[in-house]
């Protein structure tokens, strides 16, 4: 039979869950205010703070009370970096963008003499435990765990990348999503596509947000007319990949080129156009986002937009030491431009191959 938790292990908790709702260097309550009210002895009570002051988590001013301190300063260097991965992102590392982001983290972080932690917020983590064992966290997210992402920032400093948090004390590196759209649009309108259909990301994010306002601002920019019938709604997964291409050539008038906000859902959709018997890029040309491996290993080779994830890794390692040191010079947000890579998965649209043949 197990033995029961010490008391005063309790009562570190309940009081945990008090600091919670405090500022740094706010003043905790007394210690036999606090026994009063989590229902626990004087002595309980005391212990608790003095192990939650050894710990880093409050300081006492004498003659004055204990305070919350601030536990970026008191935690002791550990030299790990985690990288959180929003539980909430499908396929989570096993995601092939991920996956590259983490070994460009990875590698960069063994480069400056840290290893790389990788913790996420699923069933069954305790990712505010963990955060104890790192000096310093690079977080992937979508802005509605922002209560998380506060609960992490009172502990370590943390650099968002992908997404910017509304938070803007919090440090980001995040693409030029917008341009990187507008320069794919420009590409596929000088090919004389003027059908152009969109498979879009979650719009509750800079991402996906910015990613679709680039195609829309693109196509204005051409002189071509809003058509939301030629815009579906995607989730960066395989099987939104495939119903949009099903989706688009179940139209009467169907795109003749697909823009599709990753690479992932871009590969998805020219295996069903080609399973469903037409050609890429002939009757359908595609252009994904990410630049993942695959996607110059597939056939047609895909044309995509790279993002750079070795500088991704650089920018948010060099800005995640600077907030280790304090050093707010270097601490703030880092927009990365992208490059668009044409392969054979996009050409000219047949209304331009025929009027230039005939």
């Amino acid at each position: 039979m197990d033995k029961p938790e010490p008391k005063h292990i309790l009562a570190e908790r309940q009081i945990t869950e008090v600091i919670r709702h405090l500022k740094i260097d706010d003043k905790l309550p007394g210690e036999r205010v606090l026994a009063k009210d989590l229902g626990i002895s004087y002595m309980t009570a005391r212990k608790a703070v003095e192990n939650l002051v050894t710990k880093g988590v409050l300081y006492k001013v004498p003659k004055k009370g204990t305070y919350v301190a601030d536990q970026k300063k008191t935690a002791k260097k550990t030299k790990n970096i985690g990288y959180f991965l929003d539980s909430s992102i499908k396929d989570g590392l096993a995601s092939p963008y991920y996956s590259m982001i983490f070994d460009a983290l990875e590698k960069e972080a063994t480069r400056n003499g840290y290893a790389l932690v990788y913790f996420t917020n699923g069933k069954g983590t305790d990712y505010l435990e963990i955060l104890k064992k790192v000096d310093g966290v690079i977080i992937s997210c979508f802005p509605r765990i922002e209560p998380i992402i506060q609960e992490m920032n009172k502990r370590v400093p943390l650099v968002c990348i992908d997404n910017s948090l509304p938070d803007k004390s919090i440090a980001s590196v995040t693409l030029d999503n917008f341009n990187s759209v507008v320069d794919s649009v420009d590409y596929l309108c000088s090919q004389g596509h003027e059908r152009i259909g969109f498979i879009t990301g979650l719009d509750d994010s800079d991402i996906g947000r910015d990613r679709l306002c680039g195609y829309l601002s693109a196509l204005k920019s051409h002189g071509i007319s809003e058509d939301m019938d030629l815009v579906f709604r995607g989730d960066y997964s395989f099987a939104t990949g495939k119903k949009g291409a099903d989706y688009f050539l179940s139209l009467d008038n169907p795109p003749t080129a697909v823009m599709c906000a990753n690479d992932t859902m871009a590969i998805s959709a020219i295996k069903e156009i080609i399973r469903r018997g037409f050609r890429v890029p002939e009757d359908i040309s595609i252009i994904g986002f990410d630049d993942i491996t695959i996607a110059s290993q597939i056939t047609p080779a895909l044309s995509t937009v790279s993002v750079p994830v070795e500088d991704i890794a650089k920018k948010a390692i060099t800005m995640l030491r600077a907030a280790m040191n304090e050093d707010e010079t270097i601490y703030q947000h880092a927009v990365l431009p992208c490059e668009l890579v044409l392969r054979d998965s996009s050409a000219s649209s047949r209304k331009k191959q025929v009027a230039v043949g005939g």
